[in-house]
């Protein structure tokens, strides 16, 4: 079975296969679960964290927000960020030459007021933020932290199409404690005693923590399409062994913080992954073969840290 958490596993299939892919639902599909959990005005303005993006069609994404500067699309394989990055370039590039087209062809009053809007200087059109992060590495979030506080804010919504599913698939994460993302006041006081000790702990926990220090307090929100029913550990049903999921007393009181204090669980739903699809692309998927694809459930959180 291919070890979906390693870089190196999505750095070769991303190097040998760089066409566009979206994982378990449609571009479409995805865009519309955003706008149904965020509201239309806020996610205009929001700053969008689009978390494990690979070589997912992001031309859906880019029109959530008023300037596609406000997305930023991460994900740990080099190869799958300059695939989808020179993507946009290509539609862009497509939609730049068809609006010059048009523009030349407009009809005009005089020959010099033709050639006057020849040379017009074209802006670049803005683009969406591309960037190799491993979400599971400390020192990656905290240069992502970084350059959201540069920006002024933290990011409204973090969106997530089976990255936590990879992430799950991986072995523990080794951390030293107190975490520095802690947010507990009892962390804060261990933090500065010197005190430190070494601890392994299951990745989903890592990542929920390291989602909540970049999202914003109380109103932030996490969407996560998964195959997973149950994908989190730190929702009811709890797991019952430390391989899956559970949180044992010494790590907590070391100063690893509980994600179940960093999130609610807002809503669990299965999607329909037909329910925007006209009769044009009903008939073009029959036609490739593809029937039927699994409902899978979407994962709706909201943030609670507290600062």
């Amino acid at each position: 079975m291919p070890d979906f958490a390693s870089s190196e596993y999505w750095e070769a299939r991303f190097e040998k296969n760089k066409s566009t892919f979206d994982w378990l639902v449609p571009a479409k599909v995805l865009s519309n679960l955003v706008r149904d959990a965020v509201d239309e005005t806020r996610l205009l303005d929001a700053e969008v964290l689009h978390a494990g993006c690979g070589t997912a069609e992001s031309s859906a994404i880019r029109e959530l927000v008023n300037d596609p500067g406000q997305i930023h699309n991460v994900d740990y394989s080099q190869a799958a960020i300059d695939a989808a990055y020179a993507r946009e370039q290509e539609l862009l590039k497509e939609k730049d030459s068809g609006f010059t087209d048009d523009l030349l062809e407009a009809p005009t009053e005089t020959a010099d007021k033709r050639d006057s809007v020849r040379q017009i200087p074209l802006q670049p059109p803005p683009t969406m933020r591309w960037s190799c992060f491993d979400l599971r590495s400390l020192d990656h979030i905290l240069y992502l932290l970084q350059e959201q506080r540069e920006r002024g804010r933290l990011f409204d919504v973090v969106i997530d199409k089976s990255t936590s599913d990879s992430i799950a698939c991986g072995t523990a994460v080794p951390i030293r404690l107190p975490y520095v993302l802690s947010i507990d006041g009892w962390t804060r006081g261990i933090l500065h005693s010197g005190y430190a000790q070494a601890a392994e702990v299951h990745p989903l926990h890592v990542l929920a923590v390291h989602m909540a220090a970049l999202t914003k307090p109380r109103t932030g929100k996490w969407i996560v399409v998964s195959y997973s029913e149950d994908r989190f550990p730190f929702f009811p049903p709890y797991p019952k062994s430390v391989s899956h999921g559970f949180l044992p007393d010494d790590v907590l009181k070391a100063g690893f913080p509980h994600p179940k204090h960093l999130w609610r669980l807002e809503t669990k739903e299965k999607i329909d992954v037909y329910r925007d699809e006209s009769l044009a692309e009903r008939k073009k998927r029959l036609a490739s073969g593809v029937v039927h694809r699994p409902e899978v459930p979407n994962w709706l959180t909201e943030a609670l840290v507290s600062d």
